[in-house]
């Protein structure tokens, strides 16, 4: 479990070194991606899940796909397992890509978004600060509230009281996690207060630019759509869906 945990910490934090996307280019990405992957159509699918692995090595993005991919694993064993012995290779198939390009692109998503960037975009198009900031709350606490579980497995284990019957030692974890939590949302409360959290007009230090690696990201994705239209022309999306 702490092994699952810290691969999901290192999958969804956000990564000040990393290349850094503009939050519109990367909702927008993530929302279109997700789109895409609804209809049964296995040539889709498969362009989607090869363009999204592409993505990340273009993007030095691999280590955050591995890492949510790993910590997943027993999650698409499992449902892989289940999927082949009730649905067979076809249906697999469509389970398994959709999995895959959801935990890609939410990892790419989160690892290069910034959670305040996100803040004064949402802001910059009028939305209330009140808001504006559950998005960038969850960018940041999904990733920390994972490493707060592993802490809390980790520092049960190293005192031996991890161990028999999961009921024994379960519910004496879940506590331990939930006052950790209410505890860090101590320090958030004062936070947001000190950030000026239900002010009717914030003002911000910097404002948010595209850059090189936003329009590079739209011209990558715009190659995806003209695979998808020169498939469609040829008649191939129904010859492989």
């Amino acid at each position: 479990m702490s092994y699952m945990l810290r691969r999901i910490y290192d999958g969804l934090l956000f990564k000040p070194d990393a290349q850094h996307i503009h939050p519109v280019v990367g909702l927008t990405v993530l929302i279109l991606q997700f789109i895409y992957f609804i209809p049964n159509i296995n040539s889709i699918l498969g362009l989607l899940l090869i363009f999204v692995i592409l993505e990340s090595l273009l993007f030095n993005n691999i280590r955050g796909a591995l890492s949510i991919l790993w910590a997943l694993f027993p999650v698409i064993l499992v449902l892989g397992g289940f999927t082949f012995l009730f649905g067979g290779w076809e249906v697999l198939f469509r389970i398994l890509s959709r999995f895959l390009i959801g935990a890609v692109g939410f990892s790419f998503f989160f690892t290069s978004t910034n959670p305040s960037d996100f803040t004064r975009v949402l802001e910059g198009i009028k939305i209330n600060s009140k808001i504006s900031l559950i998005p960038a709350l969850t960018l940041m606490m999904i990733p920390r509230i994972a490493k707060d579980a592993e802490d809390t497995f980790n520092t049960l284990r190293l005192r031996g009281e991890i161990k028999g019957f999961i009921f024994n030692w379960l519910p004496k974890t879940l506590a331990i996690y939930v006052a950790s939590v209410i505890y860090r949302s101590e320090f958030l409360a004062q936070s947001l207060y000190f950030k000026g959290f239900g002010i009717i007009k914030r003002t911000h230090y910097r404002t948010v630019n595209f850059n090189k690696t936003d329009i590079l990201r739209i011209l990558f994705w715009l190659c995806f759509f003209v695979f998808i239209i020169v498939l469609n022309e040829f008649g191939l999306l129904a010859y492989f869906g």
